[in-house]
């Protein structure tokens, strides 16, 4: 590695336009010193300086295109040290104020002294309490830890109690990586209460992970303390639970059998009084494995010399430039000051040396950075927002960045974010809603690095409402998927009402007689014509099939209202220029194309049976009609219902009475067989239909599986919180 080096040597190459340059200015000079001598005049001795100054200039700046640089430095990228989690309990029994000043602010000062002692160690921030957050992933920038630490409190949190169970789920599911196995720390720091009975469960996903568990006892673990909470009284108002007021104490006995069952576990009881978090863990973690060692991968960077050579070539153009103007003021002036109209300095020239000098001093600030920040600003200005922040995502490790030019890289990223943000809006809103989060931390990021940058601090604003918008949006599709499922459970319940109706109609009436009575039968004279009482029977049954197959048809109508809600759930709110601009594209693909299918099978065989019910010698064949609409309603409900198919009850119609019947070689069996062939041929009815081509992708798969994640989390956080009792 020498002192002094070219970083761009293949533009020496632009050395040979020197010579010809200078070839031309000789020339020039030799031209205007033949037509000076014609008109009687003289050379100026400036001339010579100046065209001297000239090719001096040009070549200084042709060297700092190359970009010399000197004195070099050698940066390591990657660094050793080991992965640091801070668990922080946030209930309200850290508010405690037996330690000094709290139990909450002795942790928060525990963990700042243990940041000021880090030097290459990866940290994270996850506080909890009912319920776990991430305030941090895995850093090296410990200013952003501290601003995250000082945002902790019991409102950080869904919901209160104490459940160190969903910190350490949180942390080994989310933060840790499976590749650093062995060389992550978990630092708990907590009051102890109420983990007794899930200590077993916290321990095996640390042993499964191999993951050290560093825990930090705040509190007075004998006589305990009160819970001071916020009242608009002046007076200090108390915590109280059931009428008496709520004493919190150390638990000791949790906290140290959770680290008995833990393999590789240290419990610190800091009680009420300081604690050096820094120097405990610092003995915790002596002679562990680190990740990476320094300088395995390293990168050089020169101190610039362009700049130094841009700024000589300048002054050589000036010099020339004014020592021009003031000889030709010699040479003009006679007796009356007066200045010849080209013995200006060029405005032109300097303007293009001015702005190939910033050009110069822009490339050359940093090599490490501003390469790979160029390429993400191109990406984002074309819209491949996604490709941008993975090339911003590897500028926070360079070390070479100053304030500034950190916080313009989070403040770009927060622009990124927002856009994947608003693509994301329509298709998921909770994963808009996620990275709208994330912008707005990064707008965060860059206000901090840089206190004077306004463009990050006015999007902090308009990121809060996007949130909100979003927030509202979700809770909106929420409240409509529980409509769509109440709806559903009302659809269920009338299919089972109208199947239970149907079979106790076909119950009631009279079947074909059996094999044996029908032989004596025959024998027998023909059956006498309908009495009075058939005809009376005949019209009852009739008018119940009739309100029967209404109330078929109003489930029909209902099952199609929700399935037009199931495919376009937005419809009620369409424009009617949405709508006409969607008359023309292809229609929705229907969500119960199926069970509708099979409704309209059920309501035609409920109009059969009523021109059967008609006349007594056809009311065996109307009992087949009826068969077939209750089994098409039971196959609807075990469609709908799937989870709960095989709870259905089948008895009530797949009898060995209804088995025989069906079975029988009648005219009227003859006669239904046919009327069923008139509905479609068996073998291409059950025929299994071909699936439709999916036309979506493993990514949308995985963001359709990370979007059900959540949705499965706040489901699960809200049933715990029904579930909490003591919220401290």
């Amino acid at each position: 590695m020498s002192f002094f080096a070219f970083q761009n040597p293949a533009l020496l190459v632009l050395l040979a336009i020197w010579i010809p340059v200078g070839w031309l200015i000789r020339r020039a000079a030799l031209r205007r010193l033949h037509a000076g001598r014609k008109l009687g005049g003289s050379t100026l001795p400036s001339s010579k300086w100046r065209d001297r100054l000239r090719l001096f200039a040009l070549l200084l700046l042709l060297l700092a295109v190359a970009r010399p640089g000197i004195s070099p430095r050698r940066h390591s990228v990657t660094q050793s040290g080991r992965d640091v989690v801070f668990a922080l309990d946030v209930s309200q029994s850290m508010l405690a104020q037996d330690a000094f000043p709290s139990r909450l602010e002795a942790a928060k000062n525990g963990i700042r002294d243990a940041l000021d002692s880090f030097r290459s160690e990866r940290v994270a921030l996850v506080v909890y309490a009912g319920s776990a957050n991430i305030l941090c992933p895995l850093t090296h920038d410990y200013e952003f830890v501290r601003y995250m630490l000082d945002q902790a409190t019991p409102r950080t949190v869904d919901f209160g109690g104490t459940t160190l169970l969903s910190a350490t789920e949180k942390s080994v599911d989310n933060v840790f990586e499976s590749e650093r196995k062995g060389m992550q720390d978990l630092v708990v720091l907590t009051d102890g209460e109420e983990h007794g009975d899930q200590n077993q469960r916290v321990a095996e996903p640390l042993k499964e992970t191999e993951t050290g568990l560093l825990i930090v006892g705040i509190g007075d673990p004998t006589s305990g303390s009160r819970i001071p909470i916020e009242s608009d009284s002046e007076e200090p108002t108390v915590l109280k639970h059931e009428g008496q007021v709520v004493i919190t104490k150390l638990n000791e006995t949790g906290l140290r059998e959770l680290a008995r069952l833990s393999d590789d576990a240290t419990y610190i009881s800091a009680g009420t009084s300081a604690f050096d978090l820094a120097g405990e863990y610092s003995r915790y973690a002596f002679d562990k494995p680190s990740a990476g060692t320094s300088g395995g991968e390293t990168y050089v960077v020169y101190r610039e010399v362009g700049p130094l050579l841009i700024a000589i070539a300048l002054a050589a153009l000036l010099a020339g430039e004014l020592a021009k103007w003031f000889s030709s003021n010699r040479q003009a002036s006679r007796g009356a000051f007066s200045v010849r109209p080209d013995a200006t300095p060029p405005a032109s020239l300097i303007v293009f040396v001015v702005s190939l000098s910033f050009s110069c001093i822009a490339r050359g600030e940093d090599p490490a950075a501003l390469s790979p920040f160029d390429q993400a600003i191109a990406l984002q200005r074309d819209g491949k927002a996604v490709d941008a922040l993975e090339i911003y995502g590897t500028l926070h490790s360079d070390s070479a960045l100053t304030p500034a030019q950190a916080s313009v890289v989070h403040f770009n990223e927060g622009l990124c974010h927002l856009s994947v943000a608003a693509e994301q809006a329509e298709a998921d809103p909770r994963q808009a809603l996620s990275q709208a989060r994330i912008a707005q931390i990064r707008f965060l990021e860059a206000c901090r690095m840089n206190s004077n940058f306004k463009r990050a601090a006015m999007q902090l604003d308009p990121t809060a409402t996007l949130i909100t918008e979003y927030i509202a949006q979700i809770e909106e599709e929420d409240e409509r998927q529980q409509q769509l499922q109440q709806q559903m459970q009302d659809l269920l319940k009338l299919l089972e009402e109208l199947k239970e109706n149907q079979t106790e109609l076909r119950e009631s009436v009279p079947g074909r007689p059996s094999r044996n009575s029908r032989s004596k039968n025959q024998q027998q004279e023909k059956t006498p014509p309908d009495t009075v009482d058939a005809k009376t029977e005949s019209q009852q049954f009739m008018q119940t099939q009739k309100n029967l197959h209404q109330e078929g048809v109003s489930i029909r109508e209902i099952m199609q209202s929700l399935d037009q809600s199931l495919a376009n759930p937005d419809a009620e709110q369409s424009s009617d220029s949405a709508i006409s601009k969607r008359s023309n594209e292809p229609p929705e693909v229907s969500v119960l194309q199926e069970p509708l299918r099979l409704m309209d099978e059920a309501v035609a065989a409920q109009y059969s049976a009523i021109g059967k019910l008609q006349q007594r010698s056809t009311w065996p064949e109307s009992r087949d009609q009826q068969l077939i609409a209750i089994r098409k309603i039971q196959e609807i409900i075990e469609m709908l219902s799937s989870n709960d198919s095989s709870d259905s009850d089948e008895g009530e119609w797949d009898d060995e009475a209804d088995y025989d019947e069906m079975m029988e070689a009648s005219e009227s069996e003859e006669a239904m067989m046919s009327s069923m062939q008139g509905q479609g041929d068996f073998a291409s009815g059950s025929a299994m239909q071909p699936l439709p081509v999916p036309n979506y992708s493993v990514e949308d798969i995985l963001m359709e599986e990370q979007g059900s994640l959540q949705f499965r989390q706040q489901q699960r956080a809200k049933s715990n919180q029904a579930n909490v009792e003591k919220d401290w």
